[in-house]
């Protein structure tokens, strides 16, 4: 199996935990807002539901597409065989990269559902306090990691294998 091959698999199962995700978190946030009688956030969340589908399908459908945007372009190709520490080290961060982002989805759907409940001024005084602060700032710091380890697998395995070895194993 090829780096191209790993990535598909794993766009793969982001598709299948993305959908279980939204399936999960879609209903009990349309409930509360149906509750708070709040017809735009209604909207927003179904807006956002559909986006998930598309990003779901394509997921799906073209996991080979996303793998070849998401990993460098290769000097020569290769013949498939066994991986080498440098590309498996590139292919884990992307991984990894699809793993903190489906950890980090849920709770964003959750920080938005309590904004936009919050930001209503018939639903009374709401202070935030340091718990859903540092749970946003959390979830934030845990999205833009997976977005570097997502798109910045090169530069980040430069610098682990620079802190590792003391040198770039492509100079060597």
């Amino acid at each position: 199996m090829n780096r191209e091959d790993c990535i598909a698999v794993g766009s793969r199962l982001f598709a299948i935990f993305l959908l279980i995700t939204l399936l999960r978190s879609f209903l009990p946030s349309m409930a509360a807002l149906r509750a708070q009688h709040d017809t735009t956030a209604m909207a927003w969340s179904l807006a956002v539901l559909v986006l998930g589908l598309l990003i779901c399908a394509a997921l799906w459908r073209f996991p080979l597409t996303v793998a070849r945007k998401l990993l460098p372009v290769m000097k020569e190709p290769r013949a498939d065989h066994a991986m080498g520490a440098s590309t498996a080290l590139s292919v884990g961060l992307t991984l990894l990269g699809f793993w903190t982002l489906l950890t980090a989805l849920p709770d964003a759907s959750y920080w938005v559902t309590i904004f936009l409940l919050t930001r209503r001024e018939a639903s009374g005084y709401f202070a935030w306090g340091p718990e859903q602060v540092g749970g946003v700032i959390s979830t934030l710091l845990q999205l833009v990691l997976a977005v570097w380890m997502i798109f910045g697998s090169t530069g980040l395995q430069r610098l682990v294998t620079r802190v590792r070895y003391g040198r770039d194993l492509d100079s060597a």
